[in-house]
C-alpha cells in the first residue's frame, strides 16, 4: 500500500542546497526555468510557538485546519509584459490591427514586495478548514517601475503607510492604513496577483498520497488569485515529489473568471513547494507563468500580459502586535473610512480623499476628469476646471455661482435642491450648490462644488448623475470637496521669486466659465 506523502518536523529542518540568496540577487526569469529552483531557505522556520513533546509528528500535505493564526515572512517578485488595451478589439481583429490604430499599448513591468504577514483564519463548519479572513501586514519593501509605451513610472510606498491591514471589500481582498490614507497608485502597487494569505488552498482537501492529483475548487482559486469570481476552472495540482521534508507540487489550469466585474481569462503553470509549519504545511516556493486576457472595463484599461511570478516564504515569530481575534474583529466591522484613498495630480496640482470607486479617467493639468464606477457602470462623472483666479481677497458670492449655472445650463435647468457654503478643513471657501435639470429629455443632477483661496486661487468641481443613481452617489462630493487641496507650484520659491523680479507674467488659466458636464453614459 501507498504511504501518504507527509512531511516530519525532523526532516523539514533540514538546509537545502540553494540559499535565499540565489533567489533574491536573480534578476531575470528565464521563461519556466525559474520551477526549477529549489525553495527552502538555508535556516530553518521559526515556530510561533514551543514545538510539541513529540517532534517527529506527521504532518499531512492537507488544507490547513484547526488553526487560529499564521506569522510569515514573504517576498514575491512580479514581472509582466504585453500589451494594454485602450479600446475593445473588433471582430475577427488582431491585437496586431487593434496596435497599428493606435488602440493598444506595449507594456512592461516589474514589482517587488516584501513582507512580514499575519493572517487570522475561523474554520469551515462543514469541512473544518482554515478559511483567511483577514491579515495584517509590515512591508520592508513595495516598489513597482512600470513602461508604457517608451515611458517609465516609479512608484514605491511611502513610509509612513509600511504598516497595513488586509481583508475583503467590494469582493476582493484589499489593503488599508490605518494612520495615513493610500494614495491610489498605492492601492494597485499593494494588489499582487498572489494572495499569500490564501495560499495554502493550493493544497488538497484530503491528505495527498503519492504521484496523486487534486482540482483546486473554484472558491479557492477565487481567494488565490484575488478575483470577484471564477465561472468554471481547469485548475488542477500534482504532486510530483517529497524529499528531504520537502513536497513538490506541479499546477496547471485554466480559470474563466471576473476581475473588477468584467471578464478575463487566465492560463496558469507552474508549480509549487511544502514543508512543515508550527501546524500545518506551509508553501515556501512559488513560480508561475500567468497569461491573462482581460477586457477593458469604464475604470481601466483591458490587456494580455504574461505575469511571471515568484515567491519564498517562511513561517516567523510573529512580527506584528495586533492579534488574531482583533483581526477578526475589523474583518466584520464596517467602516467606509478605511477604504477611503487619496487621489493626487501632479499635472494638476491637487490632491483629495475619495471612496474607491472613483478613478481619474483625464488628467491635462487645465482639465480633469474622474468617474465613480461600481459594477463596471458608470455612475457619476466629474470634471475639475482650473477658473481664472481674482485679486487677492476677492471672493464669489453664492449669488454670483447660482447665476453663473443658471447661464451655462440654459433650457435644461430645472431648480435649485440646497446650496450652502462653509471653510473646509484645508481651509478652502467652499460655495455647494446642488441643481436639478434635463439634458436631452433625460432627468440630470449637477452639483457644483466652488474653491478658493484667499489667494484668489479657485476651481469649480462640476458632478454630473442621472436622477435615478443619486442614492448610490451619497454625499460623495462632500467628502472629496471637503479633504480637497491645492498644491503648491512645482518650481521652487527660489525660482518664483526669481521670476517675479524678471517681471514674468505667470499663465492664466483657459477655463473661466462652470460649464455642465455632459451626462455619464451608463
Amino acid at each position: 500500500m501507498a504511504k501518504r506523502a507527509s512531511i516530519t518536523r525532523e526532516t523539514s529542518l533540514l538546509p537545502s542546497r540553494l540559499s535565499r540568496r540565489a533567489f533574491v540577487g536573480s534578476q531575470v526569469i528565464a521563461g519556466v526555468a525559474c520551477f526549477g529552483w529549489a525553495s527552502n531557505t538555508s535556516t530553518p522556520a521559526l515556530a510561533q510557538s514551543p514545538p510539541p513533546a513529540n517532534t517527529n509528528r506527521t504532518v499531512l500535505l492537507v488544507q490547513p485546519q484547526q488553526i487560529q493564526q499564521l506569522s510569515t515572512r514573504t517576498k514575491i517578485v512580479l514581472e509582466v509584459e504585453g500589451i494594454l488595451r485602450l479600446k475593445e478589439k473588433e471582430a475577427g481583429g488582431s491585437d496586431a490591427s487593434s496596435k497599428s490604430a493606435g488602440g493598444s499599448l506595449d507594456v512592461k513591468g516589474k514589482s517587488t514586495l516584501d513582507y512580514y504577514e499575519k493572517t487570522a483564519f475561523s474554520p469551515d463548519p462543514q469541512t473544518a478548514i482554515a478559511i483567511p479572513q483577514a491579515a495584517a501586514r509590515h512591508y520592508h519593501e513595495a516598489v513597482a517601475e512600470n513602461w508604457v509605451a517608451g515611458t517609465t513610472t516609479k512608484i514605491e510606498l511611502r513610509p509612513d503607510c509600511k504598516a497595513t491591514r488586509m481583508m475583503a471589500h467590494q469582493g476582493l481582498w484589499q489593503q488599508y492604513c490605518e494612520t495615513n490614507p493610500l494614495d491610489s497608485r498605492e492601492v494597485e502597487l499593494l494588489h499582487s496577483p498572489i494572495n499569500s494569505a490564501a495560499i495554502e488552498l493550493l493544497l488538497p482537501l484530503e491528505p495527498a498520497k503519492p504521484d496523486s492529483n487534486w482540482t483546486v475548487r473554484s472558491e479557492d482559486a477565487r481567494l488565490i488569485f484575488n478575483l470577484d469570481a471564477v465561472h468554471k476552472s481547469s485548475l488542477s495540482a500534482r504532486l510530483t515529489k517529497v524529499q528531504k521534508g520537502v513536497a513538490t507540487i506541479e499546477v496547471k489550469g485554466d480559470l474563466d473568471a471576473t476581475a473588477r466585474s468584467v471578464p478575463t481569462r487566465l492560463s496558469i503553470s507552474g508549480s509549487f513547494q511544502t514543508k512543515l509549519a508550527s501546524g500545518c504545511a506551509l508553501v515556501t516556493w512559488l513560480g508561475l507563468v500567468i497569461k491573462e486576457d482581460r477586457q477593458l472595463s469604464q475604470a481601466e484599461p483591458g490587456f494580455a500580459i504574461t505575469a511571471r511570478v515568484r515567491m519564498i516564504r517562511e513561517e516567523t515569530e510573529s512580527k506584528l502586535s495586533i492579534t488574531d481575534a482583533e483581526l477578526r474583529k475589523l474583518a466584520v466591522q464596517s467602516d467606509s473610512g478605511r477604504w477611503l484613498v487619496r487621489l493626487r495630480s501632479t499635472v494638476g496640482q491637487f490632491s483629495m480623499l475619495a471612496d474607491r470607486r472613483w478613478h481619474i479617467h483625464l488628467d491635462s493639468g487645465e482639465e480633469a476628469i474622474l468617474r465613480m464606477v461600481e459594477n463596471n457602470t458608470v455612475i457619476a462623472q466629474c470634471s475639475i476646471n482650473r477658473l481664472t483666479e481674482l485679486q487677492p481677497g476677492q471672493q464669489l458670492t453664492l449669488e454670483g455661482l447660482q447665476a453663473d449655472i443658471k447661464q451655462s445650463i440654459g433650457t435644461g435647468f430645472g431648480s435649485f435642491l440646497e446650496s450652502s457654503e462653509k471653510i473646509t478643513a484645508t481651509k478652502l471657501r467652499l460655495i455647494r450648490s446642488v441643481v436639478a435639470g434635463e439634458l436631452e429629455e433625460v432627468p440630470i443632477q449637477w452639483i457644483y462644488d466652488h474653491l478658493s483661496d484667499d489667494q484668489g486661487r479657485r476651481l469649480a468641481m462640476i458632478f454630473t448623475m442621472g436622477g435615478n443613481v443619486t442614492d448610490r452617489f451619497g454625499a460623495a462630493d462632500e467628502q472629496m470637496s471637503t479633504t480637497f487641496e491645492i498644491l503648491p507650484e512645482p518650481q521652487s520659491a527660489a525660482k518664483t521669486i526669481e521670476a517675479q523680479k524678471n517681471g514674468e507674467a505667470q499663465a492664466a488659466p483657459k477655463q473661466t466659465a462652470t460649464k455642465p458636464a455632459q451626462a455619464p453614459q451608463r
